[in-house]
């Protein structure tokens, strides 16, 4: 029986993998789940934006029908709404109405909705000759309102998640 002399250049084709091999395998594999987690990281993030601005834009609209649906000056509800001790008068206008910055806390206080009126803008104020029927005295028939939604301690200038803008005018059959 002959032998084969041993080398140490034997051929290695069953001698399996070197520890290099291996934890360069468990290299790429590592930056495979390192990437995999990033992608869900990024994507609860934007999940939970996206979660944010849908509900912004629900207060947002809900917020612009109210001040639709409120009639421009308070003069038919019986109140004294400017707590002058008259009331239902002409000038008398709605709080939310009155020119200037107003805002409320919405959702146990997460966002705050904050909404600008703007008296005489586009149209000017107007007199009983361009609005017949209605008292002596200058009236604002426009109001521009501005509707944001920030969440709560934002500045509505420059971190607003929603916000839109309207024209709010006195229509002739709103007058008393």
């Amino acid at each position: 029986m002959k032998h084969l002399p041993t080398t140490p250049f034997a051929s290695r084709s069953n001698a399996g993998y070197t520890i290099i091999e291996v934890l360069i395998a468990l290299a790429i594999f590592s930056i495979g789940l390192m990437a995999m987690g990033a992608l869900q990281a990024s994507s609860l993030l934007r999940t939970r934006n996206i979660a944010e601005k849908t509900e912004a834009w629900t207060i947002l609209d809900d917020q612009v029908q109210t001040l639709k649906s409120m009639p421009f000056y308070a003069n038919d509800n019986e109140l004294d709404d400017d707590g002058d001790g008259t009331t239902d008068e002409l000038t008398e206008e709605m709080p939310d109405m009155v020119a200037g910055n107003h805002n409320a806390n919405r959702l146990d206080g997460r966002y705050t909705v904050h909404w600008q009126v703007l008296n005489d803008q586009p149209i000017p104020q107007q007199n009983q000759t361009v609005l017949p029927g209605v008292p002596a005295g200058s009236y604002t028939v426009c109001k521009t309102i501005s509707v944001q939604v920030t969440m709560a301690g934002d500045d509505p200038a420059t971190e607003a998640l929603a916000d839109v803008a309207f024209v709010k005018t006195w229509a002739e059959d709103g007058i008393p």
